[in-house]
């Protein structure tokens, strides 16, 4: 009995780690926030500023394209405003890519603390 209670206990406070550690978790505003402040910020303004200018650049290309009255300048803003989509997407993408590259490394300097604390602990036992 001694031992499924030491058990019992060593699973409840494992749960309270972990919902301490998920009552941490912050959304996505937070999340990109943060990415603006990392080491990588000025990139991320960078790409930010190229997005802006991709968003208005095809939005320009789309009323191009339905104010043309010619099949051929139709093709020419059409195949213009794909691509300028697509750079918006293809920015966009980097920048969430790089707020998972900050969120997993967070994730993982927070399992090396707890890791370490672990084994301080049991070194003094």
């Amino acid at each position: 009995m001694n031992l499924e209670q030491q058990i019992k206990s060593e699973l409840a406070q494992e749960r309270q780690q972990l919902d301490g550690i998920l009552s941490r978790d912050e959304g996505l505003f937070a999340r990109l926030g943060q990415t603006y402040q990392g080491s990588m910020r000025r990139w991320v303004w960078l790409s930010t500023l190229l997005a802006l200018i991709a968003t208005a650049a095809f939005i320009y290309c789309g009323y191009r394209f339905y104010v043309a009255t010619e099949v051929g300048d139709q093709i020419f803003w059409a195949v213009w405003f794909i691509v300028g989509l697509m750079v918006q997407i293809a920015v966009k993408l980097w920048i969430f890519m790089e707020m998972n590259r900050n969120s997993i490394i967070r994730e993982i300097k927070r399992t090396e603390y707890l890791l370490l604390e672990r084994s301080h602990k049991k070194a003094t036992e």
